[in-house]
């Protein structure tokens, strides 16, 4: 079992890895680092081994900030855990074990996996504030949506459906997510989360709301490197597991278990069906002719993408790509050819850029986190190459 490592004092850059680093390495540390302060990153931890090569902070809190999307990383442990103990038999357990109400129609078909690699066919808003936020029992949201698609059939990321595994989780344990969580991942492993945001019936929310700090986040990520053996060689997951999570999707390959493979590099150009899908779904001519500008350009990150969607559409542009694109069901892909080289890295990712990536080749850990604030800017304090910055520092070690 790979050691547990141990942190040191906080550091911008720790004086051993600087002293004994490669130049490329320490090179590409130092953009890292830069690229963290430019992006207003609030924290920035590296890890190879047990050894921490970047450690930064944007002032003296070290209050746990909120994961966003990457808690649905975390909820997949947690379903490991029930594996673990015996509380659920396969992930392809039907849902209906949990949810009788279920054990008809379409929904009967629709099994836990699927809740984890969002082919669940649930209907969802792809606003999740203008449907879940405000939602009083987030499961019953759930439980009473429609299907959009088969059970299977499909990718489409889904908020709606990852919170009922809140649901299986607590029926399966007999344990409200947040406890069992805290009896068997975060006790053991010496993690203090803040609190996890619930919805007014007192379900914790699985697709959001659980803040860790950046050291507790990149605990998490250890277990997974060390196939879910913990640092006193307790096994908390069943062997093999974290390779289960990060195994291709049914029908998405850059999705495992509520974990985003990463890949070497990728491109991204418009399609030329784009302008067409665009209006038939009913999107104002003035929105369509700006973004087809993008015709015809080819470019290396989806960051790059969303920095010339906002050049295209200007100031507003994330208020207006949301209400007439997001809120129409129109994906990403849906407007851009997406070519990707192999995987490298696996990552948890979550809303204004927080990130957990893991390099398992190089036995890599790093988080980066980032506070809700009023002046955040989009997509450029969403430092969004952080993995492929990761992946080129794990080629350099």
């Amino acid at each position: 079992m790979k050691r547990f490592f141990l942190f040191a004092s906080v550091l911008a850059l720790s004086a051993a890895a600087s002293a004994s680093a490669a130049p490329a390495t320490e090179a590409q540390l130092q953009t890292i680092e830069r690229a963290a302060r430019a992006s207003h990153s609030d924290a920035v931890l590296v890890i190879h081994g047990d050894k921490v090569l970047l450690e930064h902070y944007a002032d003296d809190d070290r209050s746990p900030i909120e994961l966003m999307s990457a808690t649905k990383s975390v909820v997949a442990i947690a379903i490991g855990l029930l594996l673990a103990d015996g509380h659920l038999e396969s992930l392809d357990t039907p849902v209906h074990r949990f949810y009788p109400e279920w054990a008809q129609g379409r929904k009967r078909d629709i099994t836990v996996r699927m809740l984890m690699d969002h082919t669940s066919g649930l209907q969802n808003h792809p606003n999740a504030g203008a449907e879940i936020e405000p939602a009083p029992d987030v499961l019953q949201l759930a439980l009473a949506a429609e299907l959009d698609t088969a059970p299977g059939e499909a990718f489409a990321y889904n908020n709606k459906a990852t919170n009922l595994l809140a649901g299986v989780i607590e029926r399966a344990s007999g344990e409200p997510m947040d406890t069992y969580l805290q009896r068997r991942l975060f006790a053991p492993l010496s993690i203090t989360p803040g609190e996890w945001h619930k919805d007014a019936a007192g379900h914790p929310w699985a697709m959001a709301g659980l803040p860790l700090t950046a050291r507790d986040a990149a605990r998490l990520g250890r277990l997974l490197l060390d196939d879910g053996v913990a640092p006193d060689g307790t096994r908390l997951l069943p062997q093999g597991f974290a390779d289960t999570l990060f195994a291709p999707g049914a029908r998405s390959e850059q999705v495992g278990l509520l974990w985003w493979r990463t890949p070497t590099w990728e491109t991204f150009a418009w399609r030329a069906e784009a302008p067409a899908r665009l209006r038939e779904a009913g999107v104002p001519a003035a929105v369509v002719d700006a973004l087809s500008t993008l015709d015809g350009r080819r470019f290396d990150s989806r960051d790059a993408v969303l920095e010339a969607i906002a050049a295209a559409l200007g100031p507003d542009w994330n208020e207006v790509y949301g209400r007439e694109i997001r809120q129409r069901g129109l994906g990403f892909d849906a407007l851009f050819d997406n070519r990707r080289g192999p995987v490298a890295a696996y990552r948890a990712d979550g809303y204004l850029g927080q990130y957990i990536v893991l390099v398992p080749d190089k036995d890599v850990v790093a988080v980066r986190q980032i506070r809700r604030r009023d002046d955040h800017r989009a997509p450029q304090d969403n430092y969004g190459a952080f993995a492929a910055d990761i992946i080129a520092l794990a080629d350099r070690l």
